[in-house]
């Protein structure tokens, strides 16, 4: 019987891949919007699919991350199209009539990267919990969710330590982009091990087993 990891974890691959390249300042702030249509559906509702599949295949913690990630990801394009957008109109709105235009600006700015901080801290803890969890799976999975609290913690970094005109720290969140993109690796890591072992019925790429025994989490 398949399995449905390689499926969601190939979209959070590209995901983390795409908003790395982005973070990290390798795409300019134009050009990054094209990715909102991977977050959606490829990080979004592939993985969220994937991970319905996975818990009627009885794999929990396979189902528990990936749909966890595939709502992210979906949350994540949501605020990006219409959630940072409200909140800078909130603020417009709300300003004192005789505001300067830069001020109102740097408060609207300020407001999304605090809002976003606060957001990340949140799945911080969610991610934390799936790293403690994945210390009974194998050394491969161990790794990418470190990373993947890295990166959370770079990010809370650099947004909750933003300026007052809302410029989040930029060593903090180029930093967050690296490790990103290094996460993408070794999550792409993941699904080549899985789709070529079993597609070669032997062990080409070893993701190394932390317990005797174990069976892929995505079974």
């Amino acid at each position: 019987m398949g399995h449905a990891l390689p499926l969601g974890a190939a979209g959070f691959a590209w995901c983390s891949l795409a908003l790395g390249l982005s973070t990290a300042g390798v795409m300019n702030a134009a050009g990054s919007s094209v990715i909102l249509s991977g977050t959606f559906f490829y990080g979004g509702i592939v993985q969220l699919v994937a991970g319905f599949f996975a818990l009627a295949a009885g794999a929990t913690f396979a189902a528990a991350f990936l749909t966890a990630y595939g709502a992210f990801w979906l949350g994540y394009t949501a605020i990006e199209v219409w959630v940072a957008p409200h909140i800078v109109s909130t603020v417009i709105a709300s300003a004192a009539p005789g505001t300067p235009k830069a001020a109102i600006a740097a408060q609207a700015g300020h407001s999304v990267v605090q809002a976003l901080g606060v957001f990340l801290i949140a799945w911080l803890v969610v991610t934390v919990i799936f790293t403690i969890a994945s210390l009974g799976t194998n050394a491969v999975t161990v790794t990418a969710f470190c990373l993947l609290n890295l990166a959370i913690v770079l990010l809370v970094v650099a947004y909750l330590g933003a300026s007052s005109a809302g410029a989040p720290v930029t060593g903090a969140l180029h930093a967050a982009g690296w490790v990103e993109i290094v996460l993408a690796g070794v999550a792409f890591y993941i699904v080549l091990a899985e789709l070529a072992n079993e597609t070669l019925q032997r062990q080409v790429f070893p993701l190394f087993p932390l317990r005797h025994q174990t069976a892929a989490i995505g079974a």
